[in-house]
C-alpha cells in the first residue's frame, strides 16, 4: 500500500513539474491565449508570474526526486 502511495505521489509531482515547466517556457503565449479566451467572462483574472512557475517547477522537481528515492528504497527493502 505504501508503495502505491509512492507511485501516485511520483506521477502527480512529475506531471505538475512538467506543467509548470511548460507554463514557464511558454508564459507569454499561454497567457495571451487565456486572456483573449476568458477575459470577456470575468474581470478578475489572476495570472501567476513567470517566477512563480519557476519556483513551483523546482519544488515539484524536489518532490519527484523524493518519491523516486522512496520507491528505490522500498524496492531494495522488499527484494
Amino acid at each position: 500500500m505504501i508503495e502505491l502511495l509512492g507511485w501516485i505521489g511520483l506521477v502527480i509531482s512529475f506531471f505538475l513539474m512538467l506543467y509548470h515547466q511548460y507554463m514557464h517556457a511558454n508564459y507569454d503565449r499561454v497567457y495571451d491565449y487565456i486572456q483573449k479566451r476568458y477575459s470577456a467572462q470575468t474581470e478578475r483574472i489572476h495570472f501567476s508570474s513567470k517566477d512563480d512557475h519557476s519556483q513551483r517547477t523546482r519544488k515539484y522537481s524536489y518532490y519527484t526526486a523524493f518519491f523516486a528515492g522512496l520507491l528505490i528504497i522500498l524496492n531494495m527493502m522488499s527484494g
